[in-house]
């Protein structure tokens, strides 16, 4: 009996006895990720493993703006955010009654502008105010359209369950 272990520890020590047919190609150790590129050079990249949820949702900011957000929640340390930024209507859901005042629009373009190396439009910057909206841990991006985000979460959903390869979308405009 002792002969038969020894004999055993041997075979499978040496790599003598092989299990697998030495002729199939080794698989890839590749991490399985995806990726997000943007047209301006950002870029975004999760190892699908990592990954504990994803969501799309829409929420009214402060009565005077309809986000519609993507989040990807994992099990690090940071949460990203793909967001667009909507006046409320009828179309996107807003309350009876409310506006975007026009002057908005010209205050995030005047801030922006303002902005140390600022080169980009404002409708694909992400805008904060320290320290009320410095989000730790937070990467953020913002879109320009709705039906990007939608094409993003798509694309994000199918990769995350298994029903897609292709792990790259490519952010366009």
């Amino acid at each position: 009996m002792r002969n038969y272990f020894l004999f055993c520890f041997f075979c499978i020590g040496s790599g003598w006895c092989q299990t697998t047919n030495p002729s199939t190609p080794a698989t890839s150790s590749r991490m399985a990720v995806w990726n997000c590129q943007f047209r301006d050079g950002n870029y975004y990249s999760v190892a699908l493993g990592a990954v504990d949820s994803v969501s799309q949702h829409e929420y009214l900011l402060d009565g005077t703006l309809r986000v519609v957000e993507v989040t990807v929640a994992t099990r690090g340390s940071t949460q990203t955010r793909f967001y667009v930024l909507e006046k409320p209507s009828p179309d996107t859901g807003g309350l009876p009654g409310q506006s975007l005042p026009d002057g908005i629009g010209r205050v995030a373009e005047e801030i922006a502008s303002r902005a140390p190396g600022s080169v980009k439009t404002v409708t694909n910057s992400v805008v904060k105010k320290f320290p009320e909206t410095s989000h730790a841990k937070i990467i953020e991006y913002r879109l320009t359209d709705r039906e990007t985000l939608g094409k993003l979460f798509k694309h994000l959903l199918q990769r995350w369950q298994g029903r897609s390869t292709d792990d790259t979308f490519d952010v366009t405009n």
